[in-house]
């Protein structure tokens, strides 16, 4: 493809709406997640709880109705191992495998658990703070320095973890956090933060003393971390679209959080999307290739 080209699709893919099912598990921070996808998409996501639509229901939308091209699954309390906690998110991983799926906490725990990874204790209850992030440069990472002193730090609130060592063949690890250390938000300068996101830095993050003890422990094993120098923050299926972060990337106090939400755009734009209202867009793609392949010099006004 021509630099010509390549230019174009990224216009393309940076204009284009794409639509997500955002799948709310009863969570606070679920609608700042809302935000992000609503900036970096286009057009806002369509949310609802984890029980208020049927597998059938949601199973309709996606594949008859074509109406959302892909779905995230937002953090929440409790585990994935209790299905009051969870609701229809365990089977929507296991059914949508040719749907893009970002889980998040709660929702990244889940697809350890879905495929028999061991949800346990992390070796500490984490709320409201920082940790440094190293990770494989994969697509969700694209452009995101790694490693410690990289600059990229991100914002967890969690006590339960998925163990590295019980990771099946069909999930790969992604991302760790690179010490044990962790670090407090109030007075660290974010690399992507303007200053009215300075100014208002508090508005996202929540209660920073608040107690964890809400957190359900139902059915978690109470296996031990190897390293407690490499917290596993990320995981994606091996042949299926699907990723997960134990993170909060809608943090404000996450750096590079939109990049991490454009990378997941784009991935899906590429993986192909799937609602009505992109029809001119795939022809657009269409028209490009064409153009490649006959070597024509062209205009698009």
């Amino acid at each position: 493809m021509t630099t010509m080209n390549r230019v174009l699709l990224l216009i393309i893919i940076k204009q284009q709406k794409v639509r997500s099912l955002l799948i709310d598990n009863y969570d606070s921070y679920t609608y700042n997640i809302y935000q992000e996808l609503a900036v970096v998409n286009g057009v806002p996501p369509v949310v609802i709880h984890n029980d208020e639509w049927s597998w059938e229901h949601i199973q309709h939308f996606l594949y008859k109705e074509n109406a959302f091209d892909n779905i995230v699954i937002s953090p929440g309390p409790g585990s994935p191992a209790c299905p009051k906690d969870i609701g229809v998110c365990l089977q929507i991983l296991a059914q949508c495998e040719d749907i893009p799926i970002l889980g998040v906490c709660l929702g990244h725990q889940a697809l350890g658990y879905i495929y028999g990874a061991q949800v346990v204790h992390a070796p500490e209850p984490i709320h409201g703070r920082l940790s440094e992030i190293e990770h494989t440069g994969c697509e969700l990472f694209n452009g995101i320095p790694s490693g410690r002193n990289s600059g990229f730090k991100v914002m967890r609130y969690h006590s339960l973890v998925i163990a590295a060592e019980s990771l099946p063949r069909e999930l790969v690890p992604m991302a760790w956090t690179t010490s044990e250390q962790t670090h407090s938000f109030l007075g660290t300068e974010q690399s992507d933060m303007s200053p009215t996101l300075q100014t208002n830095k508090l508005l996202q993050l929540g209660d920073l003393s608040a107690s964890v003890s809400y957190v359900g422990y139902k059915d978690v094993t109470n296996s031990k971390i190897n390293d407690r120098n490499k917290i596993l923050m990320g995981v994606m299926h091996s042949t299926r679209p699907h990723f997960g972060v134990q993170f909060h990337p809608e943090s404000i106090a996450t750096s590079y959080r939109r990049q991490i939400f454009e990378n997941f755009k784009k991935m899906t734009v590429n993986y192909g999307l799937r609602s009505t209202m992109h029809q001119e867009a795939k022809k657009c793609f269409s028209i490009l290739k064409t153009l490649d392949s006959s070597n024509v010099t062209y205009v698009i006004q």
